[in-house]
């Protein structure tokens, strides 16, 4: 383990926590200490198969892989959800 590969995993991390606790059509709740570790877990074994160069490529992958098993339905594939409200500037 290197320690761009720790950094890379807990920013990704943080992503994913910040990305499924603001969808407000989620069936779940992003917080917990055990749903924190399963991501952690996962995007672990993702960056030891991967290598990723940054952490959102690394959410990226997670998405990719296409199934969690914090999530009860299929992952979206979107980074951000297209639920969220979008800022126009």
């Amino acid at each position: 383990m290197t320690p761009e590969l720790a950094n890379c995993v807990l920013e990704g991390l943080l992503l994913l926590h910040e990305e499924l606790s603001q969808d407000p059509e989620s069936p779940w709740y992003v917080g917990t200490p055990d749903q924190t570790q399963v991501l952690h877990d996962e995007l672990w074994i993702l960056a030891g198969e991967l290598y990723p160069r940054s952490s959102a490529a690394l959410v990226d992958a997670w998405y990719r892989a296409g199934r969690s098993a914090l999530l009860p339905v299929n992952c979206t594939g979107e980074l951000f959800s297209s639920r969220h409200l979008q800022l126009v500037v």
